[in-house]
């Protein structure tokens, strides 16, 4: 596996446990629309996702920034193959712990520099990589600022948003860009919201607290209406890349294997590109 770059894990257990989510339920009443494109029931047209009553399943951790697109596919995935999937969301560092002390679970779905990390400690027993990350820089639809890239953000009284470099990858990789370009300091005082996670970011954006959002490329198709991407004027030589990892504490190879081919199949590149991620190389 590439090296790119490591992040130590210091969360708490009892905090991870806390956020951690599991996300089942019965069948849903209403049958909602299927994509055009993929084929498939955009999540937007979704209650919630809906684990299928099977005697076969796979345990997936997911972060929190695959969400959306991994509950898509994995709808579909349940339709075609009968297999359950049976989710835990949270970040990606907040699971890491929960994987790390031999819980559940076949698969891990993260961005970079988890799997890294799951290979150093022997938890890793196969991966593919289905997209990479970039931060991108978002604004209200019609640009009122006139924001033309990061070196914009440094005017006066312009408001910004962007996630906590201490919790967020793509913070760091905001900061480091900054101060790269010795725009650091201007634009750190611009900073009125520092949120813990990309939706409370474009959230700001989204009610008109902050001018403009710092965030990951997938937060752009969840606004497509309300907010747009300006050129972020600047290049990440960071390859930020999504994978998809089969734990050495699998109890469900066969289930496993197959939801990783189906992750990696036509449909699924469609569903990583509607919203935003950049394709693996």
């Amino acid at each position: 596996m590439n090296r790119f770059f490591r992040l130590s894990t210091t969360s708490p257990l009892f905090a991870a446990a806390l956020i951690l989510m599991v996300s089942c339920g019965g069948d849903n009443e209403r049958q909602p629309r299927r994509d055009a494109y993929t084929g498939a029931t955009p999540l937007q047209e979704m209650s919630r996702f809906t684990r299928i009553d099977s005697d076969r399943e796979v345990v997936v951790h997911c972060g929190n920034s695959m969400r959306l697109a991994m509950e898509w596919i994995a709808s579909e995935f349940q339709q075609r193959h009968g297999i359950a999937v049976v989710f835990n969301f949270g970040g990606s560092s907040e699971l890491l712990p929960l994987i790390e002390m031999g819980g559940r679970g076949d698969l891990y779905i993260c961005h970079d520099p988890y799997a890294e990390i799951l290979d150093d400690k022997g938890l890793l027993d196969r991966y593919t990589v289905v997209g990479r990350l970039e931060p991108i820089l978002l604004v209200p639809r019609g640009n009122p600022r006139n924001i033309s890239g990061l070196a914009d953000l440094g005017r006066d009284n312009l408001r910004l948003a962007t996630v906590d470099p201490r919790y967020a990858t793509a913070g760091k990789m905001i900061e480091a860009a900054l101060e790269r370009e010795n725009w650091g300091e201007d634009v750190k005082g611009n900073i009125v919201v520092e949120a813990r996670s990309h939706a409370d970011a474009a959230l700001a954006l989204t009610t008109g607290h902050v001018d403009a959002a710092a965030v990951w490329n997938f937060v752009a198709a969840l606004y497509p209406e309300e907010l747009e991407q300006v050129d972020i004027g600047v290049e990440f030589p960071e390859k930020t890349r999504v994978t998809l990892v089969r734990l050495t504490t699998s109890e469900n190879h066969e289930e496993a294997n197959k939801f990783m081919e189906f992750a990696t199949s036509d449909f699924a590149r469609k569903v990583f590109a509607h919203y935003g991620y950049i394709e693996a190389e």
